[in-house]
């Protein structure tokens, strides 16, 4: 996110450096802590929900960075090919991308839980 953090700088864990930040040599930042600004300066305490989001956030990047390898990792011939049937076959309301002439699917490990029904 644009930050920069030069050499010897230490984030501990749980610590966060503020987008398009300018970290200085040899700083610590602490555990908790958010900081921000160029130079760099402490701004504030993490609260206890925001740490709580930290490991389910770094979840659903490890989650995205998964699905978009697979999607990578398809021959040119096969994409092409899904453009063609998602163009045939697609209907309004699915999530549809006009630019690309695809439709999006989300991945399952992405996809909220299903309700469940009442008794």
């Amino acid at each position: 996110m644009g930050a920069t953090l030069l050499d010897g700088v230490v984030v501990e864990k749980h610590g966060m450096v503020a987008a398009g930040a300018l970290v200085r040599q040899n700083t610590r930042i602490p555990c908790g802590e958010v900081w921000g600004g160029n130079p760099a300066k402490f701004l504030r305490k993490l609260t206890d929900e925001e740490i709580a989001f930290i490991a389910e956030s770094a979840a659903n990047y490890s989650n995205l960075a998964k699905a978009h390898a697979v999607e990578n990792a398809k021959p040119l011939e096969k994409i092409d090919f899904e453009k063609v049937l998602h163009k045939k076959f697609a209907h309004e309301g699915d999530e549809h991308d006009s630019m690309l002439s695809v439709t999006r699917e989300v991945p399952p490990e992405l996809a909220p839980p299903s309700p469940t029904p009442a008794q």
